[in-house]
């Protein structure tokens, strides 16, 4: 058989190759997509053979690690819902996020203004011992130090490290590097990283696409559309116009097969539902709690915020 070079190869087919290199697809589903972009009249399987031996993802052996993989395929194939726990202090952080779990939430996020306040070393342990089955995501818009960011996270009982993609490449393979060394010493948490897009700083759509791409061959696990909350507080008409929906259907478009692509900023239910009847899967609740407005609720009692959560699981989960 002749080897092809990836130059020779539709893109389609490359981003699923993609997908298949860093463990977010299996073989089977690459085949199955790859069906529909076969090359010169080649078998799905003819394809994947030729790219195999000579595609750059696929020169550098990963070994799989099971309960990363089965997040993943949670979050690629069904709904999964976080809540951002943006407040100030530990006390009500726990409050907040032990209600969103009674309301059924998969992940909890640790905010970053309760990261920067209380600190990485008090905080992810706290959450870890007052939470010890739960997915936690600790939010540092990382911009430089991704390797030693990522250790404090993963040290402290983390189960991802959400960064900004706007670090580059480089940072993204370096939080990447310990997420795969704590991956290598313990079997039995979930580890992973996830690259933050930010709109619209990183906009538009067709440019934040291609960044998204970059994080994924970097190594990242999943990523996320973020729209910026200066910016939103800043020009309302970017959640009227829903610039953020916009930009969530393109990167999805684009990488949605081989990775996870989780949208935050501000939801409201309604959007939520549009995305998800265009396939997404994987959202973050913010302070809002999914009403159509920018009111903060994390000070109401906590029966309030399960009940506001609960609701838009359920109606998200039903569009």
């Amino acid at each position: 058989m002749k080897f092809k070079k990836p130059s020779d190869f539709p893109r389609k087919p490359l981003d699923l190759f993609g997908g298949y290199r860093h463990a977010h697809i299996d073989r089977r589903l690459f085949l199955d997509d790859a069906r529909r972009f076969v090359v010169s009249g080649l078998t799905a399987g003819a394809v994947f053979e030729m790219m195999r031996p000579n595609y750059a993802w696929a020169q550098v052996g990963k070994e799989t690690h099971p309960a990363s993989a089965r997040v993943l395929d949670q979050l690629r194939t069904r709904f999964t819902f976080q809540i951002s726990v943006d407040v100030t202090t530990l006390q009500q952080g726990l409050g907040v996020a032990s209600a969103a779990l009674t309301g059924g939430v998969n992940i909890v996020e640790m905010g970053t203004p309760l990261l920067k306040n209380e600190g990485v070393s008090n905080v992810v342990p706290a959450f870890r011992k007052q939470f010890p089955k739960a997915l936690l995501l600790a939010d540092m818009k990382t911009m430089d130090g991704g390797a030693s960011e990522a250790r404090g996270v993963y040290a402290g009982g983390g189960n991802i490290i959400d960064f900004l993609a706007l670090a580059g490449v480089d940072t993204a393979k370096a939080v990447c590097a310990v997420r795969d060394e704590f991956r290598h010493t313990g079997s039995e948490l979930p580890r992973l990283a996830f690259a933050d897009i930010m709109v619209p700083h990183q906009g538009p759509a067709a440019q934040a696409a291609e960044a998204a791409l970059r994080m994924l061959e970097a190594g990242v696990d999943a990523v996320g559309v973020h729209l910026q909350s200066d910016a939103r507080r800043a020009d309302p008409k970017l959640i009227e116009s829903d610039f953020l929906g916009d930009t969530a259907r393109a990167i999805f478009e684009r990488v949605g097969k081989a990775a996870p692509v989780q949208v935050v900023g501000g939801l409201s239910v309604t959007q939520a539902k549009s995305l998800a009847r265009a396939g997404l899967r994987a959202f973050v609740i913010s302070g809002n709690l999914g009403q159509p407005d920018a009111v903060i609720r994390y000070n109401l009692p906590p029966a309030q915020i399960e009940h506001f959560v609960a609701g838009f699981i359920a109606e998200v989960s039903s569009a």
